[in-house]
């Protein structure tokens, strides 16, 4: 620890001076009642004691301290080498560590050793940063946060974070916490953090926070039991470069945002960035973050690992997200996803907004919020992540600006969260002057050119592809194009992968093999199978309720709920063609999987997409009706009672109604649309 001992008769008068203040100032509140009637004389000696608090840590005798103690702690890296600290008494000291849980007070330490000072210095705050981005994210999302900002104390370094939280069950709590970098004599520092565990402070919190003031001449007023939590004060604008970052120059057509440039983890590539420029901004070599007007942006990038490709990773990204979402039901609820939509002027740049409402965590009601992930390529093996949070408790009246930005920015339309109390006037007409104004956006910056990329395919082709989208999207790919995917050395080997894996298919001899089953039999035979069985068994004609118990009682237990699915088909009226489209709208993805794969030519994959197509035209009459009969047949495949919201028939229907809703809906189309050979 750094005791100083110099001028010992100066500390042993401020030890009398600060040893009246504990038995005075940090007492339990009874006690604190009692000092506020003592003499003037008292209340003077309580001022000096807070006069005489500076950089110097106290040394006087333990036995003054009633909660803390100085303790040796061993370095873990050089176990010769031990500091002493003082800990909370019953602390647990181990190598390199210690820990305590007591009165509602959560302490833990860790030792730190680094070249020089300076070099903790921005270890520190680099994991304070990092602390304030999680306190601000969507899973902790503290309301209310204030920050010290990193303050000095000599050669040490600390900050004080309050807020209001929310625990898992939905009820706010407050956060009170102090994390401190104490330097050692021999250049090595001791982080440690004490923060306030919600619910669990007695009465004894606060002698234990006044002993810590004592020993280290700081302030903890703030994070004591009955301080109230008070919202940051400070201009959201004041942007300012914080030592170590990256600077965001100024951009002409932005009031908000500023261009930045930042690399992957091992600084392989450089990437630009345009990111709101706040108080709240932090962008390091490899990391940008920001918050503004109730909008916060997080840009990291990313490694495209072995053959993914930008749609699987945001696939992937967006479900992890939205399963979390949707698990959180007692603060989140009406979670939704949208579908994968293409970023314009790139040619595989996709994004995808999760939206729900979350209680707040300062009353009961909720407010709407929006996350929107978008996935941009660098080059074959980095791609930008932006994930932009939006928070409609936290909106005022500058957000719709910094939304606009962002739309602008990175070609994204977020106009369905903009703040409906704000003047929107003229929403569409400013973004259209901005845009005229030939601003500088992320496409311009990385030399993509303008307009959309994807090819423009014939009407036909795309109404092919609708009838397999829902299938496209659930695999992370694109419906606009032929088979979901680009042709790239890498898809193509994807494609005959996943043909191996779920079809058995490996050749064009398998691939015409596996089409012709789909068009004379597919699970359009299982269900004919079935209705032969239960006739034979005589359970077809049953009522409902002696069906039930019967079929129970029988030996068809291997994927039983088809027969129960046959059996209802049936008493409904409906046939094999009412699930036909199952099997259907799985070949015309067969057959642009075969033409990926190069099992048929595309001449061949198209003559047989639209001779398959016409059957289904005439099969049914809307996207409606095909869906309905796919689903069912989905369902029968899956042997899926369809009871509970995760079953496999609820889930790929809900893609269904997500594509629906989408600004880029593929059953926009006229399910009568002329089909022609158009290739």
């Amino acid at each position: 620890m750094n005791n100083t001992t110099i001028h010992k008769l100066k500390f042993l008068i401020l030890a009398c001076v600060l040893l009246f203040g504990v038995f005075t100032g940090c007492g339990s509140r009874q006690e604190a009642e009692t000092a506020q009637m003592e003499s003037e004389e008292g209340e003077k000696r309580g001022e000096e004691t807070k006069e005489t608090q500076g950089t110097d840590k106290s040394d006087e005798k333990e036995d003054a301290f009633e909660f803390i103690e100085k303790m040796e702690m061993r370095d873990y890296d050089d176990t010769e080498t031990i500091y002493e600290i003082y800990l909370p008494k019953e602390a647990e000291v181990t190598e390199g560590t210690a820990f305590y849980n007591q009165h509602g007070l959560y302490y833990y330490n860790n030792i730190c050793n680094y070249d020089s000072t300076e070099e903790l210095y921005d270890m520190f705050a680099i994991s304070v940063e990092k602390r304030l981005e999680q306190y601000q994210g969507p899973e902790i999302d503290y309301a209310d946060l204030k920050f010290s900002g990193i303050l000095e104390n000599g050669e040490d370094r600390y900050c004080i974070i309050t807020g209001m939280g929310m625990g898992y069950d939905g009820t706010s709590f407050e956060v009170k916490s102090l994390r401190y970098m104490e330097i050692q004599p021999n250049g090595a520092g001791i982080d440690w953090t004490l923060e306030t565990v919600p619910g669990e402070t007695d009465r004894e919190a606060d002698r234990v926070l006044c002993e810590i003031e004592t020993c280290y001449g700081i302030s903890l007023d703030a994070i004591k039991v009955e301080s109230p939590i008070e919202p940051s004060d400070e201009n959201q604008d004041d942007y300012q470069v914080k030592e170590g970052h990256n600077t965001l120059e100024t951009v002409d057509g932005y009031q908000y945002l500023g261009l930045g440039t930042f690399s992957d983890y091992d600084e392989v590539v450089e990437c630009p960035v345009l990111i709101p420029k706040a108080r709240e901004t932090n962008i390091h070599a490899s990391h940008a973050y920001s918050f503004l007007h109730g909008v916060r942006v997080v840009a990291d990038l990313n490694t495209l690992y072995g053959n993914s490709i930008i749609m699987t990773e945001l696939k992937t990204e967006m479900e992890l997200i939205y399963q979390s979402r949707f698990e959180d039901n007692q603060k989140i609820r009406n979670v939704w996803k949208s579908a994968m939509f293409s970023v314009p002027d790139f040619e595989d740049a996709m994004y995808c907004v999760i939206s729900y409402e979350k209680k707040s965590a300062k009353s009961d009601e909720y407010f709407p919020r929006a996350e929107v992930l978008c996935f941009i390529p660098v080059d074959e093996s980095f791609y930008l992540a932006v994930t932009i949070y939006l928070s409609e408790e936290q909106y005022d009246a500058s957000t719709n600006t910094v939304i606009r930005e962002l739309e602008n920015a990175y070609g994204l339309d977020l106009s369905a969260y903009y703040d409906k109390a704000s003047d929107t006037e003229n929403v569409e007409e400013q973004g259209e002057v901005q845009q005229q104004e030939e601003i500088l956006t992320i496409a311009k910056l990385m030399g993509s050119e303008t307009g959309q990329k994807n090819e423009t395919l014939p009407d036909t082709i795309y109404w092919f592809n609708a009838t397999y989208a829902a299938l496209t999207y659930s695999n992370g790919w694109n419906w606009r194009l032929i088979g979901g995917i680009k042709l790239t050395e890498e898809n193509i080997e994807i494609d005959k992968s996943l043909l191996a894996s779920d079809w058995k298919i490996y050749d064009r001899e398998s691939a015409l093999e596996k089409a012709e089953w789909l068009k004379e039999e597919g699970h359009r035979k299982g269900y004919r199978d079935c209705m032969e069985e239960l006739k034979e068994l005589g359970l077809l004609e049953l009522e409902e309720d002696d069906f039930h118990k019967e079929f129970l009682k029988s030996s068809l237990k291997k994927n039983a709920y088809r027969y129960v699915i046959a059996y209802n088909m049936y008493h409904a009226g409906q046939d094999e063609d009412d699930m036909a489209a199952w099997d259907l709208c799985r070949l015309n993805q067969l057959y642009a999987a075969f033409y990926i794969c190069d099992y048929m030519t595309y001449e061949e994959a198209m003559d047989a997409s639209l001779e398959n197509s016409l059957i289904l035209q005439k099969m049914y009459g809307s996207w409606d009706e095909m869906i309905d009969a796919y689903m069912l047949g989905y369902q029968f495949w899956q042997s899926d009672p369809n009871t509970t919201d995760d079953s496999p028939t609820r889930k790929r229907s809900q893609i269904y109604e997500m594509l629906r809703q989408s600004p880029d809906n593929p059953y926009l189309m006229d399910w009568d649309t002329t089909l022609q050979k158009s290739w």
